[in-house]
């Protein structure tokens, strides 16, 4: 697909198409239901996917199955599913990648704002800003007071990821620069702000989590909204600079556009249903993610904005993938 406008590109139809529905609910599911997902084994979208999709199972009386197609920043597996049979049983569970990929490449090889029905948005992951224990940055006023006379550097985990956004979005806030370091995954990232080589990132909860507590790391503040359960001392980006400021990791399900709304809306309410139990819930917490669950619509919504936010960062700062 090619760049665009964000005005022009949001205001082709949203992210629901609005295709003829292809199977009628009172038929669904008759055979497993397969959840594709754009990443290998063993990362955290894959942990969402398995902890879901047993419960889902159980829900629906169907197995519900995990197909891993990784590869080219997710559009393997998204364009797998948008050109998979619109009956609700190849579903996408996906991450940031499908609302920042239209951006950061020439072309693809579907149209996101028109290939998907979006199911549910499932859960969310902060990030935390960190820098070495040793560092003398020891607050984020004292991270944007030196930015402003030094020359800093951020890690981040691939260019045009959702860690290096979020600092771009932070240093536009605030008002500074920093210089971009991006490396092949968050351990080496990680490593380097321990050994002092690089200043600081954007880190993964769930990896940044043991080393904060372990003295290795210092957290300066927590990209969400609200502050992670897993470090609840650590004030968040917005409290400490008092502007708006929600950045996040996050996963959902989407189906092939055209898929029957009754279908997206029972698969929907099942998901709602699994995070209102309370071992799931903590489940997901207890690894480094915050429940969510939401409408379809609702997900439409947020998804439409997030393509919007990362859009403008991304064009401002002429971010172009890894």
């Amino acid at each position: 697909m090619k760049r665009r406008d964000t005005l022009a590109y949001l205001s082709a139809a949203g992210l629901v198409a609005l295709a003829k529905p292809a199977r009628a609910a009172n038929t669904y599911p008759a055979k497993p239901v397969k959840f594709v997902v754009p990443f290998p084994p063993g990362g955290s979208t894959d942990m969402v996917a398995r902890a879901f999709a047993p419960r889902l199972a159980e829900a629906i009386g169907q197995p519900v199955l995990i197909d891993n197609k990784a590869g080219a920043s997710t559009v393997i597996a998204s364009d797998y599913v948008a050109k998979s049979a619109a009956d609700g049983y190849t579903l996408l569970l996906t991450s940031v990648p499908l609302v920042t990929n239209p951006w950061l490449m020439r072309t693809l090889p579907f149209d996101t704002a028109q290939a998907f029905s979006p199911i549910s948005l499932l859960v969310q992951s902060p990030f935390i800003l960190v820098v070495q224990a040793a560092s003398p940055i020891r607050s984020l006023n004292d991270l944007m007071t030196r930015a402003k006379s030094e020359k800093l550097t951020f890690a981040s985990t691939g260019s045009g990821t959702a860690d290096h956004l979020a600092m771009e979005l932070f240093c536009l806030q605030a008002g500074i620069s920093m210089v971009h370091v991006a490396y092949k995954g968050t351990g080496p990232a990680l490593t380097d702000v321990m050994g002092g080589h690089v200043d600081l990132m954007f880190g993964n909860v769930v990896g940044a989590a043991p080393l904060i507590k372990s003295g290795k790391l210092r957290a300066l503040a927590t990209s969400t909204a609200q502050r992670s359960p897993l470090l609840p001392d650590v004030r968040t980006v917005a409290e400490l600079i008092a502007k708006p400021f929600d950045v996040s990791a996050w996963t959902g399900l989407l189906a092939p556009a055209g898929t029957d709304p009754s279908v997206v809306g029972l698969i929907s309410n099942e998901l709602l249903n699994i995070l209102k139990v309370s071992a799931m819930r903590e489940l997901l917490i207890a690894s480094g993610t915050d429940p969510v669950g939401s409408t379809p619509g609702e997900f439409n919504s947020f998804l439409v904005r997030e393509m919007a936010t990362w859009g403008k960062i991304i064009r401002s700062a002429s971010i172009t993938a890894s």
